[in-house]
């Protein structure tokens, strides 16, 4: 579900949704987005929550592996009272939407680099300079998602006037995987997804990205399941994920091969290169059993949409919506056309580069209809 734009509009439209993310940061983020507090409520907690962080009564240091690496010890302390005041709201919804807001807090004041989404933390000399204020940017923060809340809750109000319905639209959201036997609707009209550009080592990490707010929520306060062993490291969430697991990948080779030509041309390329060829072919192994899982639903006619970059492994260009495309094909869907699109610099939220090479300046949207 990403960070729940394709939920928003859908509820603006008056659709019923659904989704999955195997990442809880996502799925709290999705379900707070979709029923956040009314505007004056979440003001008036997000007041409340900054004035009870700023007695001098002070709390107890929140507290676990890495804390002193990741946060400066003021930090820390401003924090820790943050979560001790949000823990002291009643309303779990109230408190949720307050997470959210300590969410977005700890990334931006953590000693990790807010120019990419995996852990990397600032340098010696920057660090000696960088004193940032947890508690005014929480309130900073609170201030402006109150402000979309308003907006949001207008938008709802909009829709709902000239619907055709009284019924709200439903939202239905899971933490799970799409690899696992999910619980989802009989039937679906449209389908739209950003699957992972590629195996873990050179995508998106937002597993890792979610790794440091995950810390600071009480997980009984998180939405649907969660299992400790999710934050064993800064890269299990991401390990659980599409290409996660390279057990028996290039025994899988010959089979995957036979399910799409394009991914056939490729694999030799990188030959030279098992430990390359084993991380291609457990993600494409894992990435053909997905989407034929999140296609299923789908209705005869229906489109899905699927947002893809090709990346480069081993200094090859990965023919990502191709290989998509094939797997696809299996499943009874045919390609409609594919949108390139250029990625805004300011809206990129990855470095220009990293330990893998280039990362995408450009993606694509391949559009397809369920025809069978």
């Amino acid at each position: 579900m990403g960070s729940g734009t394709v939920l928003l509009e859908s509820i603006y439209r008056g659709l019923n949704f659904d989704g999955v993310d195997i990442n809880p940061m996502a799925v709290l983020l999705s379900h707070v987005k979709s029923h956040p507090p009314s505007a004056s409520a979440a003001s008036t907690a997000v007041e409340g929550v900054v004035k009870q962080a700023r007695d001098p009564s002070g709390a107890p240091l929140h507290t676990f592996t890495g804390v002193e690496k990741w946060f400066h010890p003021q930090v820390r302390q401003e924090l820790s009272l943050l979560r001790q005041a949000i823990r002291a709201v009643a309303e779990v919804e109230t408190r949720r939407f307050l997470w959210v807001c300590l969410a977005e807090t700890v990334r931006l004041v953590s000693n990790s680099r807010t120019s990419t989404v995996k852990l990397h933390i600032y340098s010696p000399s920057d660090l000696a300079a960088r004193r940032p204020k947890a508690i005014a940017m929480f309130e900073s923060i609170g201030k402006a998602n109150a402000s979309r809340a308003a907006e949001h809750w207008a938008r709802v109000l909009k829709q709902s006037a000239t619907a055709l319905t009284t019924e709200p639209p439903e939202v239905h959201i899971q933490r799970a995987s799409i690899l696992s036997d999910i619980v989802g609707p009989q039937s679906t009209d449209a389908i739209m997804s950003s699957p992972p550009y590629g195996d873990n080592g050179t995508t998106v990490t937002y597993g890792q990205h979610s790794y440091l707010p995950l810390q600071w929520i009480p997980h009984e306060d998180l939405v649907g399941t969660f299992e400790e062993h999710l934050l064993q490291s800064t890269a299990r969430i991401d390990s659980l994920s599409l290409g996660g697991s390279r057990v028996g990948a290039l025994d899988a080779r010959k089979e995957i091969e036979e399910k799409s030509t394009a991914l056939a041309e490729f694999l030799p390329l990188i030959g030279n290169r098992p430990d390359l060829l084993k991380k291609v072919v457990a993600f494409s192994r894992d990435y053909e059993t997905a989407l034929g899982r999140a296609t299923r639903p789908l209705k005869r006619g229906g489109f899905s949409f699927w947002t893809l970059g090709e990346r480069r492994v081993g200094k090859q260009s990965v023919p990502l919506v191709r290989i998509t495309q094939d797997f696809l094909a299996l499943h009874g869907q045919t390609s409609v056309l594919v949108i390139d699109r250029v990625l805004p610099l300011k809206r990129k939220r990855m470095a220009g580069l990293n330990q893998s090479g280039a990362t995408m300046g450009t993606e694509h949207i391949l559009v397809t209809v369920k025809s069978s």
